[in-house]
């Protein structure tokens, strides 16, 4: 087996970084792990070393991805602005990530639409993230945690699933989200007050 002269974890990103070249070129469904190595020049069985199968490296695909995105959400969640407004600013780039991605780089956007549907490990991982970035912010503002995020990701599904998002950013479909956003704030907030 030919060496690369590459770290374990420069050889993943690298093989990544190959995943995504060859997912754009020629779609989600033919990407091939053989494919991947013979370009990185190393054998088949090498690339098992750091992937266990095909999914996996549609994982870590699907996964840097999420990271990227990620980070964009984290530095509102960190912002100084009241937390009602990081609450909607959040969303609303939620709404722009995956929109502008399923535009811009359709053949990923599959994918990550796919590990959705499969609920794979690195989709769960996400959320469970998010969901927790989600409920401190609802804590900070004093409208609730862990159990009001679900209830705001199920309400908002339709801006944000992978499968019923449309390519976009569309500022018509911004300005549903934040009017519903509002709403549900709103209501939210009235139900604390009111102690139901």
């Amino acid at each position: 087996m030919p060496r690369t002269g590459l770290s374990p974890e420069e050889a993943r990103q690298r093989a990544v970084e190959i995943a995504v070249a060859r997912i754009r070129e020629n779609g989600f469904v033919k990407l091939r792990l053989a494919d991947v190595a013979r370009e990185m020049g190393v054998s088949h069985a090498a690339l098992y070393g750091h992937f266990r199968d095909k999914a996996a490296l549609l994982d870590a695909v699907t996964g840097h991805w999420l990271r990227e995105a990620r980070a964009r959400t984290a530095v509102i969640c960190a912002g100084s602005a009241p937390a009602a407004e990081r609450i909607e600013e959040w969303f609303v780039m939620r709404y722009r990530i995956k929109s502008a991605r399923a535009l811009s780089d359709p053949e990923i956007f599959y994918g990550f639409n796919d590990a959705t549907e499969s609920e794979r490990p690195v989709i769960r991982e996400y959320m469970q993230q998010m969901r927790r970035d989600l409920s401190g912010l609802l804590s900070e503002a004093g409208l609730g945690g862990e159990a009001e995020a679900a209830l705001l990701e199920e309400a908002l599904a339709s801006f944000l699933h992978p499968a019923l998002i449309g390519a976009g950013p569309k500022p018509e479909r911004e300005d549903a989200l934040r009017r519903l956003l509002r709403v549900l704030l709103a209501g939210l907030a009235a139900s604390r007050e009111g102690g139901t």
